[in-house]
């Protein structure tokens, strides 16, 4: 949990990296002060997803068929 003082603000760009270098200029407030940069590359979500990676054995399962349907 952050101290009270502690203020977030999050800015997002996304650009298309022709080189390796990356130029971002931010607001004067952030002038003297730490910062976070996290670089990431963007994707389709579904790739990064556990998408048919987990599968469950349901041949021992016994179901009411009338309850299912009733549902």
């Amino acid at each position: 949990i952050f101290p009270k003082e502690v203020e977030m603000l999050i800015i997002k760009k996304e650009s298309k990296v022709e080189d390796k270098f990356l130029t971002i200029e931010l607001p004067d407030e952030f002038k003297n002060q730490n910062v976070e940069i996290i670089v990431r590359l963007q994707r389709d979500i579904e790739k990064s997803l556990l998408v048919d990676q987990i599968r469950v054995d349901t041949k021992k399962w016994k179901f009411l068929r009338e309850e299912i349907y009733a549902r």
